[in-house]
């Protein structure tokens, strides 16, 4: 892990730093500075591939898979710190140069390695009990190539292609969000070269991500991911600046779960392969609403990490005993079952007769918050409780949502909506 964050951080050190150094250090034309700080990257592709190739060649010739892996990421890892330090301390321009170069070949020669040996390492330890995922997110055509037939040698169950980071425009890289129109053409390549069964995943900031699935499926997508992030930031008022890094990056959680079922309820209606849903999942009965919009499989990413993993066997229980309750037998009698509920906007009734908010005195404890919430001042609080004026109400349903004791039901007729 250390020497991961290692490897990230001084990669990205060389690509914001290197021109700037040739430029101010070694006196070099703004003009000569970028050919050179090419060179590194150019290197480093052919060393990425290079790598690949030799770890899986070690395997053949009958090496366990974790050395072949270590072997190239200790290896190129260590290489690099060498060549960085000869690099620091070189007078000379065109020595120096050099240096950096091989440093950078050092990284990119661990690369490959270092990203399958996760898959690997995993399926050993999760053996038949689970499905280990492999993500991969590339820029050119030819990258894309090159790790389908790498990912074709590792023991992964299922690929991921990733055509949805949300800041790669930022980062002025043709890839994820910055390049969304290319997704049919990356998936129709990939599907040629993967032996393996693979989703892709689809970036939420495009004017139609469902029309992005159809083309996908269209394209040999064998199934579609609806549920990746956003691009954000928060800023800390105290420095005036972005917490973290200091600029854009995922952004999700519990508060976008409406627009992700909105997303997956549309692509239910519109393409046939099976829908990976998950933003904003927080609860069991996220789950429940996922599939209930037509999801085939539901992941969550932040509410393992803030609930620890061990909150994936309490959603389980839950959902087991809520099925129970209903008389469900399995995931499929409640799978799409919220399709036909969805009503379109122009279909919803305007001011439809004998809408208004229902209080339980029983459970009303006169808190309060209904009547502060109402921004129709239809709610007084009396000594039984909180009384609606069913002229004033407009039936928006706030009080219903922030009642803390659900004491407030909604009397709410419409229409349903029309079979797809």
């Amino acid at each position: 892990m250390l020497g991961q964050f290692g490897y990230l951080y001084v990669y990205f050190v060389y690509a914001s730093w290197l021109p700037g150094y040739l430029v101010l250090q070694r006196k070099m034309s703004i003009m000569s500075s970028g050919f050179v700080a090419m060179l590194p990257f150019l290197v480093g592709v052919a060393a990425t591939i290079s790598g690949g190739y030799i770890s899986d060649w070690m395997v053949r010739r009958g090496a366990r898979v974790t050395v072949a892996r270590k072997v190239l990421s200790c290896g190129g890892l260590c290489a690099a710190t060498i060549f960085t330090l000869l690099g620091a301390y070189t007078a000379s321009m065109w020595p120096a140069i050099t240096y950096l170069t091989l440093a950078i070949a050092g990284f990119s020669l661990a690369t490959g390695s270092i990203q399958t040996m996760m898959v690997d390492i995993a399926k050993e330890k999760i053996g038949d009990a689970g499905n280990v995922m492999a993500s991969l997110s590339g820029v050119t055509i030819e990258e894309w190539e090159q790790m389908c037939k790498m990912v074709n040698e590792t023991k992964a169950d299922w690929v991921e292609i990733n055509v949805s980071c949300p800041f790669s425009a930022d980062m002025g890289v043709k890839m994820g969000a910055g390049d969304v129109d290319r997704a049919p053409l990356i998936v129709k390549h990939c599907a040629a070269i993967l032996k393996k069964p693979f989703s892709v995943k689809i970036s939420p900031q495009a004017s139609d991500p469902v029309a992005i699935a159809e083309a996908v499926e269209k394209a040999g997508g064998q199934a579609v991911n609806m549920s990746a992030r956003f691009s954000g930031f928060m800023i800390d008022i105290e420095t005036a600046s972005p917490i973290g890094p200091g600029a854009q990056g995922g952004w999700g959680g519990p508060y976008l779960l409406g627009y992700g079922l909105k997303i997956v309820s549309q692509a239910a209606k519109r393409v046939k392969i099976p829908i990976i849903a998950g933003l904003g999942v927080w609860e069991w009965q996220d789950i429940i609403r996922y599939i209930m919009c037509g999801a085939t499989l539901v992941q969550s990413g932040v509410g393992l990490m803030l609930q620890g993993y061990n909150i994936s066997r309490k959603w389980t229980e839950q959902m087991n005993v809520w099925m129970d309750s209903k008389g469900y037998k399995s995931l499929d009698d409640i799978r799409g079952m919220a399709l036909p509920n969805i009503l379109r906007t122009k279909d919803v009734v305007r001011a439809p007769e004998g809408v208004h908010a229902i209080v339980d005195f029983n459970k009303c404890h006169r808190c309060g918050v209904c009547h502060r919430s109402c921004f129709y001042d239809a709610i007084t609080l009396t000594k039984v409780g909180a009384v609606v004026d069913k002229k004033k109400c407009d039936g928006c349903g706030m009080c219903k949502e922030v009642c803390p004791e659900n004491a407030v039901s909604m009397n709410f007729p419409r229409a349903r909506a029309a079979q797809a």
